[in-house]
């Protein structure tokens, strides 16, 4: 991050949450901002969280936001002033599930921003949109261009960017949309194209490519991370609801970015071209307009591709290697629903094994997370020590 960004991050209102800090770009912005100031809280869908064993467990919050009641309790507990939603599924072409898809990057960011906007103390949401929502209409576009979305992570993120824009110009509530273009750099997924890259070309090889004509326009993650945060600290009207592009503004084709990692990393060999099958989304023309983020922000991405990739490739020498090889895989993270049930008990001294037995039961064979909580009512007889017992 540039050299005023803790400036810009003394200045945001507290407490602060980063939501998805277990993924890429969340772990880069709690940790910029956790470098500055003592009020952040990482919050993550399950733990333990790779990216972040090294934290401090006060800073670490379990919420599962699809879960309405699991939002509401956090909202109300923490009480966050400044909130940056870097949550997402259905980026990975595996990821498939539709309903978690709408789910995750739309349902559950409405609730989410209905909740902050009751409670009350909310400055500032800025939210982790997504190029993706130009869909086939990705050569350059301004932010008020037409929306193509061409999958349904697409439809989802451009879904959320119009109920921000309703939210922000309407309702006059502090929310905005970064539409985040190709992010790299540490902690990013092994299996993803530029750390693939970067491993590679220490090894003085490459990875696999696609079609060398298909383009990217890639912005380095401490780059995106000041964004979030002048985002955050420069929030005003015009900023409500608005969508901004985060991009370089520059496009790189595989092609080119092939050739470069041969001359940084002093590949002897050049590459070769569609090994690798290209996705439904993987366009020939993709590149930023950031001129907006600059004029509303005064951002712009600084550091070079080949920069970049020198700085990844430093921190992939220094890390952990269980960090450096962080894979996202098909069906690693199935969902999985939890209950609780709590029994107050008065004179149940004889039907305190019997209804733990036949919840046990019912909670084991529809196969989900449980738990099982007696309460002593003050009880008379003996139902303390049976709770005991069990």
């Amino acid at each position: 991050m540039s050299p005023d960004s803790a400036h810009w991050i003394g200045t945001l209102k507290g407490p602060i949450v980063v939501l998805g800090a277990g993924g890429f770009v969340g772990c880069n912005l709690f940790r910029a901002i956790r470098a500055v100031r003592p009020d952040v809280f990482a919050v993550v869908r399950n733990l333990p969280a790779p990216r972040l064993r090294d934290v401090d467990p006060s800073h670490l919050v379990e919420v599962d936001l699809n879960d309405r009641s699991a939002a509401r309790n956090f909202v109300e507990a923490i009480r966050p002033a400044t909130v940056f939603d870097c949550v997402a599924y259905g980026a990975y072409s595996f990821e498939q599930d539709a309903d978690l898809v709408y789910a995750t990057n739309f349902t559950a960011m409405v609730n989410l921003v209905e909740l902050l906007a009751a409670g009350g103390t909310l400055a500032a949401y800025v939210h982790a949109g997504s190029s993706s929502e130009y869909g086939s209409n990705s050569d350059a576009p301004k932010e008020d261009a037409e929306l193509r979305p061409n999958s349904p992570y697409a439809v989802s993120k451009a879904a959320a960017s119009h109920y921000l824009t309703f939210a922000g110009r309407t309702r006059r509530l502090p929310v905005v949309n970064l539409r985040l273009y190709s992010v790299y750099g540490p902690y990013e997924d092994a299996s993803r194209l530029i750390p693939a890259v970067v491993a590679r070309g220490l090894e003085r090889g490459y990875p696999d490519f696609v079609d060398p004509g298909i383009a990217r326009d890639f912005v380095y993650v401490d780059d995106v991370c000041e964004a979030f945060v002048r985002a955050a600290a420069k929030m005003d009207l015009d900023l409500y609801g608005a969508s901004i592009n985060i991009g370089s503004g520059i496009q790189t084709t595989i092609r080119e970015l092939a050739g470069l990692a041969q001359t940084t990393f002093a590949i002897p060999d050049a590459a070769r071209f569609g090994d690798m099958p290209a996705r439904g989304w993987d366009l020939t023309r993709w590149q930023s307009d950031p001129a907006k983020a600059e004029r509303l922000l005064g951002w712009r991405a600084r550091t070079s591709l080949d920069e970049g990739l020198t700085r990844t490739a430093a921190w992939m020498r220094r890390a952990d290697p269980a960090l450096t090889g962080l894979t996202k895989r098909h069906g690693s993270a199935p969902r999985r629903r939890s209950i609780a049930a709590i029994v107050a008990c008065y004179k149940d001294e004889e039907a305190v094994p019997v209804m733990h037995a036949r919840l046990t039961a019912v909670f084991q064979r529809i196969d989900v997370d449980y738990e099982i909580i007696f309460v002593n009512d003050a009880s008379p007889d003996r139902c303390g020590e049976r709770i005991r017992e069990i």
